[in-house]
């Protein structure tokens, strides 16, 4: 399944990884392509395989759970008659029977809704689900009538419909204009107590970035709701890239109790391995006062932290970097702590190193701590078959054990590959999630799963 658009992030090249492991993957794709993967003792279980058309392709961000109905988006397919050949959709699964139907909420259609969502859907307080679309609107970015992206909420029509087919009604908050206002949101949304929305632009604002026409280092921005229904934005920040300063945001906030808003960045910071930017760990103040946390190096902390942040509900955060550390050929990514320290600052410390060549993950996404205090994580890349992982850490004796749940592989065709999304876990210990392609060789177009203990 080709993508039509290529993304803001492949843009900027602030996620491409190291040539070695890119190299050394390839050749462990044409090894496991022929290879089945062995039985594994956990339970996988395909609940839906995606065709482009009408259902969707591409469902990488992962799910959001709402009672027992799981929801996502695909960056691709459904609409295909606009958006240079697909435009995405929004999809809820659910339970029927002893089986699973999915059933695609809403196809977008480019102008004025937008275009290719590249993140989860989150459920607000009005139970409506919010997104974000990195193309699309009624903006102009220069690149065509592609548009800058859009915030978008949809919800069920507002009468009964008998049919599974029904398309859910959207509304669209914000339509990035241009560059300067921030384009292209990669990322996920949060609210805060008071009902306002934040999210980032991977590109835009204000900052010193240029890459050929594209301009600035990324934003963070806020929504504020109004009496009449309509959405007010503004700016909290616009970084300002390398050296002192993070870029290209493209992955989920964290807000904490005072309002405070933490983050990643894929790009800026100090230069790494590859001509990489390394990027930071940034704190932002209510009022859009900005800083930085950590500057990764690119040694054994690791670099490229694009899968955003979690916390344990004690302060603490945790986040993956998608590269470095300490491994043969530069090392597969960590996972990484941030403690608040007595008298301000805060503390940085590496909680495992991946290595790919034992069969662990390699480019960890985004992370999940369950209810036991593990921490569970899925990795595009690694495993004995090469497709990639769906690990769990578990606390050990003041650090951390490793063990993999289950291994993707390319030759059995049917579980899908490359899953990158966020974990969601049911009340008695199920893993669900989606594989961004797959299964090999037809359709290629994703699926999602549940992974029984």
């Amino acid at each position: 399944m080709a993508n039509q658009w290529s993304n803001a992030a492949s843009i900027f090249d602030i996620n491409s990884r190291p040539v070695t492991s890119a190299l050394f993957l390839g050749l462990m794709f044409a090894i496991a392509v022929t290879a089945a993967p062995a039985a594994q003792a956990q339970t996988l279980n395909v609940l839906h395989t995606f065709n482009g058309s009408p259902d969707g392709a591409d469902p990488g961000p992962g799910l959001t759970a709402s009672g027992a109905t799981l929801y996502g988006t695909t960056e691709y397919g459904g609409n295909l008659a606009n958006c240079d050949g697909s435009c995405g959709t929004v999809f809820k699964i659910a339970r029927s029977g002893s089986g699973w139907i999915e059933t695609p909420i809403y196809k977008f259609t480019g102008v004025p809704d937008g275009a290719n969502p590249m993140a989860r859907v989150i459920v607000g307080p009005d139970g409506a689900l919010y997104g974000t679309t990195v193309m699309g609107g009624t903006g102009s970015c220069d690149i065509g009538s592609r548009g800058c992206g859009t915030v978008f909420k949809v919800q069920p029509p507002p009468t009964f419909c008998a049919s599974f087919l029904c398309q859910w009604r959207a509304t669209i908050l914000y339509s990035f204009a241009s560059f300067a206002d921030g384009a292209w949101p990669e990322a996920e949304l949060v609210f805060d107590q008071a009902g306002n929305i934040y999210g980032s632009t991977i590109t835009g604002g204000t900052g010193p970035c240029s890459y050929g026409s594209y301009g600035g280092c990324g934003t963070i921005f806020k929504l504020t709701p109004n009496r009449n229904g309509s959405w007010s934005k503004s700016t909290l920040y616009s970084f300002q890239g390398s050296p002192n300063d993070g870029a290209g945001p493209g992955s989920a906030l964290v807000l904490d109790q005072a309002g405070n808003i933490y983050g990643t960045t894929g790009g800026g910071g100090l230069q790494c391995p590859y001509d990489e930017p390394c990027g930071v760990v940034f704190r932002l103040t209510p009022s859009g006062a900005e800083t930085i946390l950590y500057f990764f190096t690119g040694g054994s902390d690791g670099y490229l932290p694009e899968s955003g942040l979690i916390s344990d509900g004690h302060g603490n955060l945790f986040g993956a970097a998608a590269a470095g550390g300490q491994g043969i050929d530069g090392g597969n990514g960590t996972v990484f702590e941030l403690t608040p320290a007595q008298g301000g600052g805060w503390n940085f410390s590496v909680q495992y190193t991946f290595d790919y060549y034992n069969g662990e993950a390699d480019g960890p996404g985004p992370l999940t701590i369950d209810a036991a205090g593990n921490i569970d994580g899925t990795s595009g890349g690694g495993g004995p078959y090469g497709g990639g992982t769906l690990y769990q850490l578990t606390p050990s004796n003041g650090g951390w054990s490793y063990r993999t749940l289950y291994s993707f592989g390319f030759g059995d065709g049917s579980q899908g590959f490359f899953p990158e999304g966020k974990i969601v876990l049911d009340a008695a210990g199920n893993l669900y999630s989606t594989c961004s392609e797959g299964p090999y060789p037809s359709p290629d177009d994703g699926t999602v799963w549940e992974l029984m203990p």
